[in-house]
């Protein structure tokens, strides 16, 4: 059997070898990780405070794609809300039904929770940059996520301790670079930096 615990309820303190859930319990454990966005690791392990930058998705369903590439299309004007527009489903058909695209556009910064109706602010930026096509595209979800990236401003430090000592470990981008590349390379350093730890 496992003796590993994966917590559904929030939790409200951690500290080497507990974690204090916000229903009143506490969990012992001799090796507690957090994996969690920066802002709410810093709360829960007292660390230097993370600040983070919002981010926000929005998908289209397409009959017709600006591009056949894999590649990133950046929007170079700054006019925005949407920074860079990805067709998934050109890296895997998987991503939509057979004669169909999924087409993701990225909204970084502020605009990603200020904006009120970023679909609509998305499909008529989308229309200057590809034209009528961009009217046939069906709004499929918006994702608005507060704490989407950490902030890297300078200075920055790209590998900061994934152990904390007395077997309490962290991870997560705000540990690396702002990327999901960050993310697992963290999350493998506080792995490794676990089993060194036996």
């Amino acid at each position: 059997p496992s003796n590993r615990i994966h917590l559904q309820t929030p939790v409200a303190k951690v500290s080497p070898g507990a974690v204090a859930t916000r229903d009143g319990r506490t969990l012992r454990a001799r090796i507690v990780i957090v994996a969690t966005e920066g802002p709410v690791a810093s709360e829960l392990l007292g660390l230097d405070s993370v600040a983070s930058r919002s981010a926000a998705c929005v998908y289209f369903d397409a009959p017709t794609v600006p591009t056949d590439s894999k590649l990133i299309v950046l929007d170079g004007s700054g006019q925005g809300p949407v920074l860079n527009v990805a067709v998934m489903s050109n890296v895997s058909s998987r991503y939509a039904p057979p004669g169909r695209h999924l087409v993701a556009a990225a909204i970084p910064g502020e605009a990603a929770l200020e904006t009120s109706d970023l679909e609509s602010a998305a499909r008529t930026q989308l229309q200057s940059m590809f034209g009528p096509m961009v009217e046939t595209w069906r709004h499929v979800r918006t994702y608005r996520i507060e704490h989407g990236q950490p902030d890297q401003s300078p200075p920055f430090d790209p590998r900061k301790r994934v152990s904390l000592g007395e077997g309490l470990f962290v991870c997560g981008d705000h540990r690396d670079t702002a990327s999901i590349q960050g993310a697992l390379f963290s999350g493998r350093r506080c792995a490794e930096a676990v089993l060194a730890s036996h």
